[in-house]
């Protein structure tokens, strides 16, 4: 191969690359980026932890313990060092009152088992070891555009295994005031619960 030959050849791949290059500066221009949204979940012995989307760019942490049943969120500031937005629920409380109604349901079908002489479903209870799960993911919840607060974008969905009831809690977030750094605070609401286990562990 003679010198022009090699020469031809490594402008060639130049060309190639270069034309690559100004490619990748136009498909960049017009493809819209598409934004990575994770989310993390950890638990200890009597505790677990997750983080979850409050609105575009703001994430809150949930924490829940499983002594109490009591489930926190929290929301830094975006202006000072410190938690400035702070929820909770009562996760144990909102238990009781799923298995309550499930419990309302199951009266009914058990008068019909009777009826046929069937043995009766045994009634749900709450554990007194609940045995939790917790994670979050994103909604899509209609939001109001005149409303001072709004449901937060994702959900954290508490599961507690020996029920098979999990219960969906969304934050009511006022994005003015994060924007403005003032402190809010309140009771996250139930948004949905359901029953999605069937095998029930008594507990004594």
């Amino acid at each position: 191969m003679g010198k022009l030959d090699r020469i031809g050849g490594l402008a060639t791949v130049v060309g190639i690359l270069g034309l690559g290059v100004v490619l990748g500066f136009i498909l960049a221009g017009v493809m819209e980026p598409t934004p990575v949204r994770a989310v993390a979940t950890d638990r200890a012995e009597n505790c677990v932890v997750a983080t979850g989307w409050v609105d575009e760019g703001v994430e809150a942490l949930y924490f829940l313990d499983f002594l109490t049943g009591t489930l926190r969120a929290a929301v830094p500031s975006n202006q000072t060092r410190d938690f400035r937005a702070r929820f909770e629920a009562n996760v144990l409380a909102d238990l009781q009152k799923v298995v309550d109604l499930q419990n309302a349901g199951l009266a009914a079908v058990n008068a019909q088992r009777a009826r046929a002489g069937q043995p009766p479903l045994p009634p749900l209870q709450v554990p007194q070891n609940p045995r939790f799960l917790m994670v979050t993911g994103n909604l899509d919840i209609r939001r109001g555009g005149a409303a001072r607060t709004r449901p937060s974008s994702a959900a954290v969905y508490v599961a507690e295994l020996n029920t098979g009831i999990v219960l969906a809690y969304v934050i009511p977030w006022n994005q003015s005031a994060h924007a403005a750094n003032q402190p809010q605070s309140g009771p996250m609401e139930l948004w949905a619960s359901d029953r999605f286990g069937t095998a029930v562990i008594r507990t004594q």
